[in-house]
């Protein structure tokens, strides 16, 4: 059963769309109180399994873009799965993603770690020195898709919840 909304109370979904698939790479659940101006958000795992017949990947990052999904079978998929509402959505592409961080002077982050990581296949390079950082679009873009260094392909040090935390 889903959860029973408080008034004033919405929910919507952040969704962060990659480069190679039309999955959403990123999903974010959003929760604003418009009485006590609250903002509350969690990250779903974009590999959270699912049980559903909209796709043979059963993966909840799958639901946005699969030929029998779309946004509102994520959304359905959300409430069924979590009981959480959805009552709307944002998609955001990496262009978009950037465009809105330009508009906002950049972004003030702390880089967890140094990142190296070169794909000349997607055009993406990412170098920083681990601490704080003030980012234009472009450099954010590179931070939140960071997974691993060039010469490891599991960074021990920068697990898949550090990543959904700098992604918040």
């Amino acid at each position: 059963n889903a959860l029973i909304r408080k008034e004033g109370v919405y929910n919507f979904l952040l969704l962060g769309k990659d480069v190679d698939s039309s999955n959403t790479d990123t999903l974010i659940v959003v929760s604003y109180d418009t009485v006590n101006q609250k903002i509350g958000m969690v990250s779903i795992p974009r590999d959270t399994a699912v049980a559903r017949e909209w796709s043979s990947m059963p993966k909840i990052n799958a639901a946005f873009h699969s030929k029998k999904a779309g946004p509102e079978v994520l959304k359905q998929e959300i409430k069924n799965t979590f009981g959480i509402p959805i009552d709307y959505y944002v998609h955001v592409d990496l262009q978009g993603f950037i465009a809105l961080v330009d508009e906002l002077d950049g972004v003030d982050i702390e880089v967890p770690l140094d990142m190296n990581y070169d794909d000349p296949y997607q055009d993406l390079h990412i170098h920083f020195k681990k601490g704080p950082q003030h980012l234009d679009g472009q450099a954010a873009m590179e931070a939140v898709r960071y997974r691993h260094d060039n010469k490891t392909t599991v960074n021990s040090n920068y697990s898949d919840l550090d990543r959904t935390k700098l992604q918040q």
